[in-house]
């Protein structure tokens, strides 16, 4: 099987670092056989029980000291050099998805309604390859330290675990972790081309309240679902209108509830959306903002608002030098046209919490390879190229190699 997931780009990796190249190549086969078990069998935030097992079971196997339950399900695997140096951290979510597996595939979620349909299985696998590969070939200098993060999804993953010590014990010089992308190619990374990689995610629910009454007579109501209407086209003028062109924003309202017949208008309106920002000063205004224009049109018409807002993840910062050298390495490994720049993403990414607190870098896999493996993360038949592996394995090891060598 190894001689049928071997292509050019990963070829070039043999040169660089024939030993890694080796164990790397050597102990795929189990990887995906890996793989396809976290696929097969799914958990969602804070649930990882299973999958937590499993890592730390093969973590220890592999001579790694080992901490557990940190921040819930996390698992933190630590590997010490010959030699005292810096301390590099690798991070990779666990966590699934709470909808349907719809693959042609006998390692299909085996649970009903939770699926592995974001990669996060792919995110494991790399990092338990990268455990893998440096238990074989060894540790000259520094340390490595594999952080196994819960609950991304829901965005408290991350900050769980460092409120439970994930920064200490030892503090990271660098961390560097990545995403699935299948928008690229197998073989193919990216990066920001900005400072940031992904935007700060923020949810609120907005209650409009009314007077409800008979449809037929609403000049005797206050007619919270007229309000609401009015107030969910106004506050798109703060994108349009009130935000610099040059900035991102993204105000989406995904819920709308109210009212329990077409013949009655309804008491209160309740309204759940999400907003995502780039730059930390444009966030900072958007609740001022909302509520404002929400109450004063609900009061104009006789109503009243209340908006409930709730800052999730800050934006996932690259620092400048960290970004520079995954770029330079990278390409050194794997060949100048490997790694490309991309725009930031509005998706939210709770790596966010780590990348404010040590220097970080974030960069994307590519996964696809064909039709079966260009469905995007988040859709049912989501699935990747599993030789994207060799690449993700190979980056992460290459980097940590490069990193803590010097």
């Amino acid at each position: 099987m190894v001689t049928q997931v071997i292509n050019e780009n990963f070829e070039k990796l043999k040169d660089v670092h024939p030993q890694l190249y080796e164990a790397i190549l050597s102990n795929y086969d189990d990887l995906v056989e890996i793989r396809r078990d976290l696929r097969q069998h799914p958990e969602l935030a804070f649930q990882e029980e299973r999958t937590s097992k499993v890592v730390a079971t093969y973590l220890r196997q592999w001579g790694y000291e080992v901490q557990e339950s940190i921040g819930g399900t996390g698992v933190i695997g630590i590997l010490k050099g010959k030699e005292d140096g810096r301390v590099l951290g690798l991070r990779a979510d666990m966590d699934a998805l709470p909808m349907l597996d719809e693959i042609d595939e006998n390692y299909r979620s085996i649970h009903d309604g939770v699926a592995h349909t974001c990669g996060h299985d792919v995110h494991t696998t790399n990092l338990l390859g990268v455990a893998k590969v440096f238990s074989e070939i060894g540790l000259e200098k520094g340390t490595l330290k594999l952080i196994f993060q819960p609950a991304e999804e829901i965005g408290l993953g991350a900050k769980k675990m460092i409120e439970s010590g994930a920064l200490e014990n030892p503090v990271m010089d660098m961390i560097a972790g990545l995403h699935v992308a299948p928008a690229l190619k197998v073989g193919e990374f990216s990066v920001s081309n900005g400072v940031y990689s992904g935007a700060a995610v923020d949810i609120f629910e907005l209650t409009v309240t009314g007077r409800g009454g008979h449809a037929a007579h609403p000049h005797l109501a206050v007619d919270a679902v007229m309000i609401t209407a009015q107030v969910l086209v106004a506050l798109q003028q703060i994108v349009s209108r009130q935000i610099d062109p040059l900035d991102s924003v993204v105000l989406s309202v995904g819920q709308i509830q109210g009212g329990t017949k077409g013949t009655i208008l309804p008491n209160t309106v309740t309204v759940n959306g999400t907003v995502r920002t780039l730059n930390p000063k444009t966030r900072e205004v958007m609740e001022e903002n909302m509520s404002q224009i929400a109450e004063n049109i609900a009061k104009a018409f006789g109503g009243s608002c209340n908006l409930n807002y709730n800052y999730v993840t800050p934006a996932l910062k690259n620092d400048d030098v960290c970004k520079a050298f995954f770029v330079s390495t990278t390409r050194s490994a794997f060949g100048q046209d490997a790694v490309g720049f991309s725009n930031p993403s509005m998706g939210g990414e709770d790596f966010a919490y780590f990348s404010q607190k040590v220097p970080s870098v974030f960069f994307r896999l590519g996964t696809c390879s064909g039709d079966s493996t260009s469905n995007g993360i988040h859709t049912t038949r989501f699935n990747v190229d599993e030789k994207a592996i060799l690449f993700g394995i190979g980056a992460l090891s290459n980097l940590a190699l490069s990193f803590l060598n010097k």
